[in-house]
């Protein structure tokens, strides 16, 4: 039987398994989410569980296999250039994940970041009419808006797991070890422990929040231009190589199909993706 068309088999059988084991964690996953529906808090609480890891991972696991399915078809007959093929393959497939799992933590602390001073609102105006911190948090569960109320969630489950309320916010902030959130688990520890007007130091850091939002939207609305200026610049190449494979293929296969064209390919993708990050860091301001 021809070589490629085994590896062809065998990667088919490797997409399919991972396919199956990536439908599996997400059943398992909704049969938790259903199971704490018993219980609102741990069902608030379930909300917050942790980045998709293990989905991502096989994610970008099925559409590498599928990228060198794909290539192994262009480059048949050619061995040495599906052997380079297949190492560019497995170094993206394990570089991916990681990238992808920190634009996933950055939007989600970005949303998080949003919907603080709401929240801290909330809790302020609670505390101000005599509830305790626990007390503000359980009252304010259901009026949170959704993914910090599933962290302040969390943060009672601790409580009902034995922690104290101080610890509980540390354990907030470690998941979360952004600014805004080190100072509300300050301000809050502080206020528990020691005494003061946790209502006002909530209204102060909410205001706070507020108002570096607002300057950060104002930096990013004035660096729009330069952001999809990188984005257009560093895919532009790569729109090109797509319409002429579908124009003049014959033109375009041998990058494909010699170690030559793979090399190029390659220092051709390493430069658009530095210079994609150098444009990103000469408009990028930090607040």
């Amino acid at each position: 039987m021809n070589p490629d068309l085994l590896v062809a088999y065998a990667c088919a059988l490797a997409a399919a398994l991972l396919v199956g084991l990536a439908v599996r964690a997400l059943l398992a996953a909704r049969a938790r989410a259903v199971a704490a529906r018993e219980d609102e808090l741990a069902a608030r609480a379930a909300a917050a569980e942790e980045l998709p890891v293990q989905a991502v991972r096989q994610g970008v696991a099925v559409g590498a296999i599928a990228v060198f399915l794909f290539g192994a078809v262009l480059m048949a007959g050619k061995p040495g250039a599906l052997l380079v093929f297949l190492i560019l393959c497995v170094a993206a497939a394990l570089a991916l994940p990681r990238l992808i799992l920190a634009r996933l933590a950055r939007r989600r602390q970005d949303r998080l970041r949003a919907e603080l001073p709401d929240a801290l609102d909330m809790l302020a105006n609670s505390i101000r009419a005599g509830l305790t911190l626990p007390q503000a948090l359980a009252r304010n569960l259901r009026r949170f808006p959704a993914r910090i109320g599933a962290e302040f969630a969390r943060i009672l489950c601790d409580t009902r797991l034995g922690y104290s309320i101080g610890t509980a916010f540390d354990n907030f902030g470690e998941r979360l070890p952004i600014p805004e959130v080190r100072m509300v688990v300050i301000a809050s520890k502080i206020g528990v422990s020691h005494g003061g007007n946790l209502a006002e130091s909530y209204a102060m850091l909410s205001a706070l929040v507020r108002d570096n939002l607002a300057f950060e939207e104002e930096l990013r609305a004035m660096t729009t231009e330069g952001r999809m200026q990188a984005l257009v610049m560093s895919s532009l190449p790569f729109a090109l190589l797509a319409i002429l494979f579908l124009v003049r293929r014959e033109i375009v296969l041998p990058l494909f199909q010699t170690g030559a064209g793979l090399v190029t390919l390659l220092a051709m993708t390493a430069m658009q993706a530095l210079a994609y990050v150098w444009i990103r860091k000469i408009v990028e301001v930090r607040v």
